[in-house]
């Protein structure tokens, strides 16, 4: 085994691991786990199933680690990943009749400033928004999540889902002017912002 330097790549301690070098697997564990677990949990909802298809995720990664090719973002072929487990276990659980609350899905944007609205506000906002985010197909809702909570560019989406950039702009714009329809009927934001 290598001593790997920390300060590597994503990219390159993918290429170390596909050649089966455990602590640079171990690096990038360490480095994307928060990220990958919180994306689990923002679908999911449920702690101890985001904590499992992070592993299942990681699990896959290594399994499929001599797959992955030099030149492709490591954080693009994650997220594929991690968006296919998730979504897997979302259907899995709804198939075994224990139906996931959209409701209480978003969690507070990394932008949003704390402070600017009492807990009891900011309760009821995450939970209109949740409800609005309910009624997006579940590709608009991935990607909704993976570009304003996970921060991902439009390019790293079409990557993710394997589709054109105008794709994943169009699919943005309805999905957004859907949730701003819907959260101006619930009076959350104002109906002149909403289309």
């Amino acid at each position: 085994m290598n001593r790997v330097d920390a300060n590597e790549t994503d990219e390159a301690l993918m290429v170390a691991s596909s050649k089966d070098d455990m602590s640079a697997f171990e690096v990038l564990v360490a480095r994307h786990q928060n990220r990958v677990y919180r994306m689990a949990y923002q679908v999911l909802r449920r702690e101890e199933d985001a904590w499992d298809v992070s592993q299942e995720i990681f699990i896959k990664i290594y399994n499929a680690r001599r797959s992955y090719v030099e030149n492709a973002k490591f954080t693009t072929w994650l997220f594929r990943i991690a968006n296919n487990a998730v979504i897997d276990r979302l259907r899995q659980i709804q198939r075994k009749q224990h139906v996931v609350s959209l409701g209480d899905m978003v969690t507070e944007p990394k932008s949003q400033e704390r402070g600017t609205h009492s807990s009891l506000e900011l309760t009821e906002v995450k939970g209109k928004m949740g409800e609005a985010l309910s009624f997006l197909s579940e590709r608009q809702r991935s990607m909704v999540i993976l570009k304003y909570y996970e921060g991902c560019s439009v390019k790293e989406i079409s990557e993710v889902f394997e589709c054109a950039t105008g794709t994943v702009k169009a699919t943005l714009f309805q999905a957004v002017r859907h949730l701003k329809t819907t959260l101006a009927r619930s009076g959350i934001v104002s109906s002149e912002v909403a289309p």
